[in-house]
């Protein structure tokens, strides 16, 4: 059944991924302001008279550079009695996927998207092992999420995917953060012709999407904060470049408004009422722990010491000698 689950549920993970990288310089602190940020993608989170819990950052790929986790991510994740994900990865989450992403019965979308751009969208998809017959039903946002998956995942299991299994498999408490209507709704709720830009501006740009999904999984590898988000910038960005002045105005505040800020209050504010429970273990995409807005921010603000918890990757630390 993994099998099953895991082709379900990738574009979920990788779609709000993707879509990071076209977060605006406002989202963030510009690169440059980050060059001192820590290598770690493990924080220690500390309150006085509470459990000491992690805070991960993860992206949602399953190539194996990512899914082998440092001695210490190993570590803080065996000791851990709890283990969250962005959301539940459950069947029920995943059939509740498959029922939001379709059509109406009678619409198709061919007629919303165009004989043209649907012609190149089919084959993109049937790559991606969904078939013409399931793409015909889809909604004209799921298209644009399925697109941001890669075509040709490495490995067994994306990360946050084997995250929840070594969980449920050690007899772990384990469940999601967010529901997957609250992550589906980053893309359901734009307006209808904002879904159209973005699924065709995805159709004319797979390369840059591929190429865009390597180089943050090596910047991810490498620990390198700094690069994530600079990856971020719009002036990077050719899907950004290529928008209208009001295609860009609105996709901005988007990445920055509903893609991230609202997103980490809404995970800051459940994390700090699971932090006096259990030694838990929180596995969130790595964009999401940086900047002023960023969780590792909203969780000092909450009273909690939060501090790195990974030696630097091997390359750095040959570099810094």
């Amino acid at each position: 059944m993994l099998s099953r689950l895991r082709h379900l549920m990738r574009p979920l993970f990788a779609g709000l991924c993707t879509a990071a990288l076209l977060a605006p310089a406002v989202t963030h602190a510009a690169g440059d302001d980050l060059k001192d940020f820590p290598r770690s993608h493990l924080w220690r989170i500390e309150k006085k008279n509470e459990p000491v819990s992690y805070l991960f950052g993860t992206v949602h790929v399953s190539d194996p550079k990512v899914t082998r986790l440092s001695p210490e991510a190993q570590a803080a994740f065996d000791s851990s009695e709890r283990v969250a994900t962005e959301v539940r990865l459950d069947f029920g989450a995943f059939m509740e996927q498959a029922n939001t992403v379709l059509l109406p019965e009678g619409e198709s979308l061919k007629d919303k998207l165009g004989a043209a751009y649907y012609a190149r969208l089919v084959p993109e998809l049937e790559a991606r092992h969904y078939p013409e017959a399931a793409v015909r039903r889809l909604k004209p946002w799921a298209a644009a999420m399925y697109l941001m998956t890669p075509k040709k995942p490495d490995g067994e299991l994306p990360l946050d995917l084997l995250l929840t299994k070594n969980a449920v498999d050690a007899g772990k408490g384990y469940d999601g953060i967010e529901t997957v209507q609250e992550q589906l709704a980053v893309f359901s709720d734009m307006p209808a012709d904002k879904q159209l830009t973005l699924l065709k501006a995805l159709i004319d740009h797979q390369d840059d999407v591929e190429s865009g999904l390597k180089a943050i999984i090596a910047r991810y590898v490498a620990r390198d904060y700094a690069g994530m988000v600079k990856l971020a910038q719009p002036e990077n960005d050719p899907l950004m470049r290529e928008f209208s002045a009001a295609d860009r105005a609105y996709f901005a505040d988007w990445s920055k408004r509903v893609l991230l800020a609202e997103r980490n209050q809404r995970l800051g504010e459940r994390i700090v009422k699971v932090l006096p429970k259990a030694h838990a273990f929180f596995a969130i995409g790595a964009l999401h722990l940086p900047g002023k807005d960023g969780l590792i921010a909203r969780l000092r603000a909450a009273g909690y010491t939060v501090t790195p918890a990974e030696a630097p990757p091997a390359k750095a630390q040959k570099k810094n000698k």
